[in-house]
């Protein structure tokens, strides 16, 4: 059984038709982030909403014909595609820009592609989500290099994601497709309302072919919770 999210499916809808508007048009930088970042786009207008759940077609199949019409033309829905494209143009602009300085099309040869790392850091005396602090990744006390500027390092943590973090490094060449390393990797924070913390473990990698620069729910690496004792 799978259930599906009606509206996933109109927003991806209305913001291809939006692409498509202005393909045929003069290219310019806005669309180009428009089409880089689109799932950002599609994020900030579903958590923005509320969802329609269907299972399959069957549950599509109860649904008035009318209703789905109406959630297609909703002038809400419309309003905020446009702000979502606003904000993504704005927001990401300074991160497509570098990263078009370095485009040099797809990453060909062997890669070992890091999982995304995420942790939990708490308080040690309360058990409460730790924010307003820094996260750091390190190997060898180097910071480790990150797949792109919208992954920082160091993470901050802030005060309602629930001390979560998250760390996603830039993939590292490798010579043969199945080759195996093992990377030592470092966590530190750094305070001055909590003792300095560090935090060692192992990543095991795989090469692959080509760069792995999307999400896979088999990669990520969820580390133990981490706790911080308060300075006295």
């Amino acid at each position: 059984m799978r259930i599906h999210n009606l509206l996933e499916e109109i927003v991806l809808d209305k913001i291809n038709d939006f692409l498509k508007e202005y393909r045929d048009k003069k290219p310019s930088d806005d669309l180009a982030i428009v089409e880089e970042y689109m799932p950002d786009v599609a994020c900030y207008v579903l958590n923005r909403i509320d969802p329609v759940y269907v299972v399959s077609g069957r549950g599509l199949a109860y649904l008035d014909i009318d209703y789905i019409e109406k959630l297609q033309r909703d002038a809400d829905l419309v309003t905020l595609i446009n702000q979502g494209i606003e904000r993504v143009t704005t927001v990401q602009r300074p991160h497509y820009e570098k990263k078009k300085e370095r485009m040099t099309g797809p990453a060909k040869g062997n890669f070992f592609n890091f999982p995304i790392i995420k942790g939990r850091i708490f308080n040690s005396l309360n058990f409460e989500p730790v924010f307003d602090i820094d996260v750091e990744l390190l190997e060898r006390r180097e910071r480790v290099a990150m797949i792109e500027e919208t992954w920082p390092n160091p993470c901050r943590v802030v005060a309602n994601t629930a001390g979560n973090f998250y760390f996603w490094p830039q993939p590292l060449p490798a010579k043969d497709c199945g080759e195996k390393i093992r990377r030592e990797l470092e966590l530190a924070v750094r305070s001055d309302r909590f003792e300095e913390m560090r935090h060692f473990f192992t990543v095991e990698l795989d090469a692959e072919e080509g760069v792995i620069d999307y999400f896979r729910v088999n990669k990520i690496l969820t580390l133990k919770d981490l706790y911080l004792v308060p300075k006295e």
